[in-house]
């Protein structure tokens, strides 16, 4: 390794373990389609090794995905699953019979969720910011 991916490893794990759960979502959809657009890569060029290394990696941020739905909310998470463990399946089959069609499939649906999720933190932040001109002010206030 050399000494430049050092330092680039060690911020990537700050950045990982002082990111909120929101953004480690969004890191993990983001990296997942990273995984995918690099599959369709080695798929066009016909490299059967790289093929099955890009695709395994993104089963295993599903399976992260997977593991990390909260079970206090069933109706949303039992659908996550659902949607992520068909995803999975189809990553397999992708492997499998090296159809770039697939994995397609499994990047539109990342992307969709993706923009659902990056809306919904979006939302979630402009609702917890405070209204403009409501701030508390730190100005002395003797004349």
């Amino acid at each position: 390794m050399t000494a430049m991916g050092d330092p680039y490893r060690s911020y990537r794990r700050t950045q990982v373990e002082t990111a909120d759960q929101a953004s480690l979502l969004l890191m993990l959809y983001s990296g997942a389609l990273k995984f995918l657009k690099l599959a369709k890569k080695a798929l066009e060029d016909d490299d059967i090794e790289e093929t099955n290394h890009q695709l395994g990696r993104a089963q295993d941020v599903l399976c992260e995905l997977m593991s990390s739905l909260n079970p206090d909310l069933p109706d949303i998470s039992g659908s996550l699953f659902q949607l992520y463990e068909y995803m999975h399946y189809q990553l397999v089959q992708a492997n499998i019979n090296k159809d770039v069609a697939m994995v397609e499939e499994v990047e539109k649906m990342l992307n969709s969720l993706l923009e659902a999720w990056q809306a919904a933190v979006k939302q979630e932040k402009a609702a917890a910011a405070p209204e403009p001109g409501t701030e508390k002010t730190t100005t002395d206030q003797k004349g």
